[in-house]
């Protein structure tokens, strides 16, 4: 069960959202990223117990809500226009979309330091989005799936294992899983980054064919394969957040 409360605290208003639970033993404060206080509560705490519990810790609230703000990400939601920076291998490129004669299906490619699509001159303009995304989804996807079956051979070899089945799709919070049939599942989004995070992606996921926790004897196998695997793992973690489609 939810509710939503505020309280002003020094002439400043908190927002907060009291979210119910029967399993919590214990009161927890939540801020997040987007700047939402939550409150979650045993059944059998009262509102104006939490809401004295929520005055007591205003200040922290308040710093928590003060760094959010100030380390804030630009929003990366792409817009599928004419010029907009687009991610290509670690290289910015802008977008170039050109009106073509007899083009039924748009097409992207990358070319001159652009990424490049071509479209029907018959597209609406409220289309036109929609089908610049769909043509650079795929020709990203394409180009992950091409990267990621060249190194998994490679990698494969190495490590003494069959090249196991791989799929290329998106994948909302992850850049890689293996399950437990060792089918691999890389995201394609990864073809926005530097060629070594990809790889490093790539040679993480296919050593859980041989080790599927992440016990020293998996980062031995990453390390033998990797040497330097800390140093790409460390940097998608820090630019991680900008390869967004």
């Amino acid at each position: 069960m939810k509710k939503n409360n505020r309280i002003n605290v020094c002439g400043r208003t908190i927002n907060y959202e009291i979210v119910y639970s029967k399993k919590r033993k214990s009161a927890a404060i939540l801020v997040r990223p987007d700047m939402k206080v939550e409150f979650r509560a045993p059944q059998c705490l009262s509102a104006d117990t939490i809401q004295g519990m929520v005055e007591r810790k205003a200040w922290w609230i308040f710093k928590k809500l003060e760094w959010f703000e100030e380390n804030r990400l630009p929003d990366q939601k792409k817009q599928y226009c004419d010029g907009e920076v687009y991610l290509y291998l670690g290289r910015e490129c802008p977008l170039r979309i050109t009106s073509m004669n007899n083009i039924k299906k748009p097409l992207a490619f990358f070319q001159d330091s652009e990424l490049k699509v071509e479209i029907s001159e018959n597209t609406s303009e409220d289309q036109l989005p929609f089908l610049v995304k769909e043509a650079v989804w795929n020709f990203y996807s394409k180009r992950a799936e091409e990267e990621v079956e060249k190194l998994l051979k490679i990698y494969s070899k190495k490590l003494g294992v069959d090249t196991p089945i791989f799929k290329v799709k998106y994948q909302k919070k992850r850049w890689g899983s293996c399950s437990a049939e060792n089918v691999l599942r890389i995201n394609f989004q990864l073809i926005m980054a530097p060629p070594k995070q990809l790889e490093y992606v790539v040679v993480h996921e296919l050593c859980h064919v041989k080790e599927k926790n992440h016990s020293a004897r998996f980062w031995k196998f990453v390390r033998e394969l990797m040497p330097d695997y800390e140093k790409h793992r460390n940097s998608l973690k820090k630019d991680g957040w900008k390869y967004v489609l």
